[in-house]
């Protein structure tokens, strides 16, 4: 990914992986929208004679970025409350230790809320002196939760990585209209952004880089070509 300012926004609020999976999901949905548009596009042509393209251009606007503006915001809103669901359980769980600090069972549930952190590389003894300190300066109550401007940006970050996935998806039949050309063009660019992105994921995790990609350029190709002729 490129380091500009929309990129740096969004990693600044998401991590790498997430962020990555956000313009996944955003491609794949746009990808499958444009199959099924483009499947139809002859019929609602010659339904709407003398302001087809016209037509077609709106039904492709609205549906795309429709979809994937709903999906960012619901995505965005899961995450954010889910989170702050996980935070609320784990000051339950800090509030009883506090009472009870050998609860065996307590303890690993704090241990996994911290565990796909760098403490995984620390001994067993530093990672119990670690919960010890935890529950010192856990609040004694819970708190209400409400959203912040942290929690508005972090979804703004990961409803724009849906949002963003659709213009260059739909860009060719915008400039082209709905023949052939435009058809090829987007399935290619969806396929390569959703390769590249199964790239980069097979590149941080030592898999096989360009099998990878090839498997999911071929995917979203077959996606395409399925929606396009049946529908979905």
């Amino acid at each position: 990914m490129a380091s500009d300012p929309i990129t740096g926004f969004q990693r600044r609020y998401m991590s790498f992986g997430d962020m990555l999976g956000e313009w996944f999901y955003g491609f794949l949905m746009v990808a499958v929208v444009c199959g099924i548009i483009g499947g139809y596009s002859q019929i609602l042509l010659e339904s709407n004679l003398g302001y087809g393209r016209i037509y077609l251009t709106m039904v492709l606007l609205v549906l795309t970025f429709g979809v994937n503006i709903t999906w960012g915001i619901i995505d965005g809103s899961t995450v954010i409350y889910g989170g702050l669901t996980d935070k609320a359980d784990l000051e339950r769980i800090l509030s009883t230790l506090k009472k009870d600090r050998n609860n065996r069972e307590l303890r690993d549930k704090v241990l996994d809320s911290i565990g796909d952190s760098s403490v995984d590389y620390l001994p067993d003894e530093e990672k119990e002196k670690i919960v010890d300190r935890i529950i010192d300066e856990a609040p004694d109550e819970s708190v209400k939760y409400r959203l912040n401007g942290e929690d508005r940006n972090t979804l703004i970050a990961i409803a724009s990585c849906d949002i963003l996935a659709v213009i260059p998806v739909i860009l060719p039949y915008l400039l082209l209209g709905f023949g052939k050309t435009p058809v090829v063009l987007s399935r290619l660019i969806a396929a390569v952004a959703i390769g590249y992105i199964a790239f980069l994921y097979a590149k941080h995790t030592n898999r096989n880089k360009w099998l990878a990609a090839g498997f999911f350029v071929v995917l979203t190709a077959v996606i395409m070509e399925i929606t396009y002729n049946y529908g979905w």
